[in-house]
């Protein structure tokens, strides 16, 4: 019995230190709800857009292509003796190349020497000594690569701002980061009825012979020139593959939609969506929603 009655007073007891934490549960719960709930003020640094004036340019790919190109051949029936070059080899003018054997039976000639009338870098040597060859047979395929052309075809919409001794600018994917100086040396007569393009050549001086006929290049044409407002790149907010700015009026961030158009460094180009004159969330941008308040604080 006495069992009994300690067993209930302890239960009681457990059941009265539960309710006891939930009544204090209770009332802290009440009292947070209460508490005014702290305002969304975001720090933010700001700026205005810029007045930029912009070079507009006409980009056009193709091939890099050497100056010229030439194949050279024996004068005379015979044999290759030897070859004097290698791919690789620098020719001048006057230059032996290979050595012919003419040697018949019954006649006894001296060696012809194969001579080159051009300058020009060996792209490949097609006979071996020993090769008999005739005056159609090729010995020696050589390239003039001091100065190569690169052959862009430039859009018909757009090659009325192309002309003869233009400046270029040339990019090469082997040389992703540098660009090279370029003339226009020839325009073609007439255009690709398919592509609606037409050849236009530039011609880059390559004394080093860095530059490598068969390499891809983009030539860039200047267009002409506008002025436009630019923000730096970190204003400018992507949402749902659309383009914002936050303007600051009245201590809010008001989103505004935009249109950009070039990157310049750090900076880009807005053609639409501001006229200039309002302060343009800079740093912070990426944490911003329509609306919310703002405080601006100096960098």
């Amino acid at each position: 019995m006495i069992k009994r009655i300690i067993v209930v007073v302890v239960a009681l007891a457990v059941v009265g230190v539960i309710g006891y934490r939930a009544s204090v549960n209770l009332k802290a719960k009440k009292a947070a709800q209460n508490q005014p709930v702290a305002e969304k003020i975001v720090p933010v640094q700001t700026t205005t857009a810029l007045p930029r004036e912009f070079t507009d340019r006409i980009k056009a790919s193709g091939n890099v292509q050497a100056e010229s190109e030439v194949v050279l051949f024996s004068k005379v029936p015979g044999k290759i003796v030897r070859n004097n070059v290698k791919m690789g080899s620098v020719v001048t003018p006057g230059m032996t190349v290979a050595v012919v054997s003419r040697d018949e039976i019954g006649y006894q000639y001296n060696a012809f020497e194969v001579k080159s009338d051009v300058k020009g870098v060996v792209v490949r040597v097609l006979q071996n000594p020993g090769a008999l060859v005739s005056p159609a047979t090729p010995l020696i395929s050589m390239v003039d690569i001091d100065t190569v052309k690169a052959v862009a075809a430039v859009d018909e919409l757009k090659i009325r701002f192309v002309r003869l001794g233009q400046a270029v600018k040339v990019r090469l994917q082997a040389y992703p980061s540098e660009a090279f100086n370029a003339v226009v040396s020839n325009i073609s007569p007439v255009a690709n009825p398919l592509t609606r393009t037409i050849e236009v050549e530039v011609s880059i001086p390559n004394a080093n012979h860095r530059i490598k006929p068969g390499m891809y290049a983009e030539s860039e044409f200047e267009e002409g020139r506008h002025r436009g407002l630019v923000l730096p790149i970190v204003a400018v907010v992507d949402r749902a593959g659309r383009k914002y700015v936050f303007a600051v009026a009245d201590g809010k961030a008001l989103m505004k939609e935009v249109t950009t158009g070039a990157v310049v460094g750090d900076m880009i180009e807005i053609i639409s969506g501001i006229d200039g004159g309002e302060t343009i969330v800079s740093a912070g941008a990426d944490r911003l929603e329509n609306n919310d308040k703002v405080t601006v604080v100096k960098s």
